[in-house]
């Protein structure tokens, strides 16, 4: 359960098997986050990666990239829109958007045999054999470009040689795997191919970042929506509209107008505010399809709610000024065929009051904030005024006004003081 920030939702119920996933996915960062057993050692100063981790989050990145280009944004893309789905506290419509991209770019990469950014079909020129020379004689070294990897087991013995023979040579042994490289692209099988795909030769393999990526998406398509997601109306125009649509809304209005304890003793039709409210805030009603389910989307934030269309149970809000409730009841009454005038409430049909619903709110006032000050409209009276030319008009903001170059001059918005008139300097 997550307060979804910068929306009208006070809380986001999701519910999606995102445990094991995750396990699997923390355990494949364990595996990959390794060097030495990959043939990888890095650069100098930590400028290149040195494990197969740092390889994935820097894949397709130019910074690594051997002929300094990018076609793709790679692997690092993916895993990120992972974290997002993760880690995140609600799930949004635009991260399993996101995460399908991603999924979808990976996939046209590794389909492609002849893709660059295919790590099988990576070249490098490196050692594919080693002999070492009789006595003084200098070792007899082939280098050819293959594809793949580097670390060949040839390439480890010209390391081994050169370590004892070459002043300063800073080369570093690791793991050679013959698998790992070969002179036909799309034929190698690297660490970084690997950690994408895994075991196995299918679309999405098995085990590697690319089948966790999938679990988690088929997992996001399955995702439910709980009990506890709340709403807040706080917009007083679609949302009572909207809502007085609901059946279960429709039902609990009347069932709170008849309850003869949210009205005062004597001869008043009106309910008291307070319990009014209380009745209908963080009461749950039941969303019975996809079309009442619809019908919340005036709530800001509605359309990044991934699975919302599946919601079963809303919980509402409603501001303590009962603008929005009132008007909401208003509209249930009028779609239910109500006269709100004629309305017989509890006192009504006990003789205690006559008939007729009178609802009872406050509109608050909101200060203005100084920036909403400085976007007040001021009308300027000079016929070339930069910024009445430019809006097409003659009405400045205060902003504006105060900022013209032209401010000095007689007739400008910006010379116009609190008071009267216009400073005539």
């Amino acid at each position: 359960m997550s307060k979804f920030e910068g929306t009208d939702f006070d809380n986001v119920d999701q519910i999606f098997n995102v445990g094991a996933i995750k396990g699997k996915y923390n355990a494949w960062k364990t595996l990959w986050d390794e060097g030495s057993k990959w043939g990888i050692v890095g650069g100098k100063d930590g400028e290149k990666p040195k494990t197969v981790l740092q390889q994935v989050l820097n894949h397709g990145d130019s910074t690594y990239a051997r002929d300094q280009a990018r076609s793709i944004e790679g692997l690092g893309i993916l895993l990120e829109e992972l974290s997002e789905i993760f880690d995140g506290d609600v799930i949004e419509q635009e991260h399993k958007d996101a995460l399908q991209v991603a999924i979808d770019e990976m996939l046209a990469v590794l389909q492609s045999d002849d893709g660059k950014w295919n790590p099988r079909n990576i070249p490098f020129t490196t050692v594919t054999k080693f002999v070492v020379g009789d006595d003084d004689e200098e070792p007899t070294i082939t280098r050819e470009e293959v594809f793949g990897h580097y670390r060949t087991k040839e390439y480890n013995k010209y390391v081994k040689w050169a370590k004892k023979n070459k002043k300063d040579y800073k080369g570093e042994l690791a793991t050679a795997n013959d698998s790992w490289w070969n002179r036909e692209e799309g034929k190698a099988k690297p660490p970084l191919w690997q950690a994408i795909t895994g075991e196995g030769e299918g679309e999405y393999g098995k085990k590697g970042i690319l089948a966790i990526a999938r679990m988690a998406m088929k997992s996001v398509d399955k995702i439910k929506l709980g009990d506890s997601n709340q709403i807040a109306v706080f917009n007083n125009s679609k949302g009572p509209t909207q809502l007085a649509q609901i059946k279960s809304i429709q039902e609990k209005v009347i069932q709170v107008l008849q309850d003869p304890s949210i009205y005062p003793a004597g001869k008043s039709r009106a309910p008291m505010k307070d319990r009014l409210n209380a009745a209908f805030s963080g009461e749950s009603y039941a969303i019975r399809n996809k079309e009442e389910a619809k019908l919340l989307n005036f709530a800001k934030g509605y359309e990044r709610v991934a699975g919302i269309e599946k919601i079963k149970v809303i919980k509402l809000r409603f501001p303590k000024s009962n603008l929005a409730l009132n008007k909401t009841i208003v509209e249930v009454l009028r779609i239910l065929g109500e006269d709100i005038k004629q309305y017989e409430t509890p006192k009504a049909k006990d003789g205690t009051a006559s008939a007729g619903l009178v609802l009872k709110q406050k509109v608050e006032k909101r200060a203005s904030s100084v920036e909403e000050m400085l976007q007040r409209k001021l009308r300027c009276q000079k016929p070339n005024c930069p910024y009445s030319q430019y809006r097409g008009g003659t009405e400045v903001t205060v902003n504006q006004a105060n900022s013209c170059s032209k401010r000095n001059e007689r007739g400008c918005a910006g010379n116009r003081t609190a008071t009267r008139g216009f400073n005539r300097r």
